[in-house]
């Protein structure tokens, strides 16, 4: 009969458990080299996975990094082909070429009694352009902030002693 409460008892069992282990391996050398050969081959296996792994992201990133430096390129041939084009129109439009062109087409330079205007009834001409006026220097010396924040100590102290001055509180 085994109780419950008996330590003696239970670390023999455990020592004879060890015991028993230790000379089954004893017996079958096999089983201790297959325990180490598969610990080696698991190690592999994971060192394959996530080498694997490394190489598929690095394969997705160098991808990813073709596709921008061929966008950039194409980005640039547009910006090249955009300023030829704009190059282009604005030979296309100067003064002198539209004039020679409005020539050609049978146009001719208005003399001041045919030209005629006309009167719309209704509408309201947009307000005329008013520049505003440059920063003037002497108002904005402290870089446009309000005298609170630009006021030095003195300030502040010759303003709550001077008589005549609602400073004082």
């Amino acid at each position: 009969m085994i109780l419950a409460g008996n330590d003696s008892s239970s670390a023999a069992a455990g020592d004879n458990v060890k015991k028993r282990r230790k000379q089954a391996f004893k017996l079958t050398p096999w089983r201790s080299q297959l325990r180490i050969t598969s610990r080696t081959v698991l190690t592999a296996i994971v060192l394959l996975i996530i080498g694997g792994l490394y190489l598929a992201v690095n394969a997705r990133v160098a991808r990813s990094g073709r596709s921008v430096l061929i966008m950039q390129a194409e980005r640039a041939e547009l910006q090249r082909q955009i300023a030829e084009l704009t190059a282009t129109f604005a030979e296309l439009t100067t003064p002198e070429r539209m004039l020679e062109r409005a020539l050609e087409l049978g146009f001719r330079p208005v003399e001041l009694g045919e030209i005629e205007y006309v009167v719309v009834a209704g509408y309201v001409p947009a307000d005329p352009f008013i520049a505003p006026m440059p920063p003037d220097s002497t108002t904005e010396r402290d870089g446009g902030l309000s005298p609170a924040y630009t006021e030095t100590l003195g300030d502040w102290i010759s303003r709550l002693t001077s008589p005549g001055r609602e400073g004082r509180q």
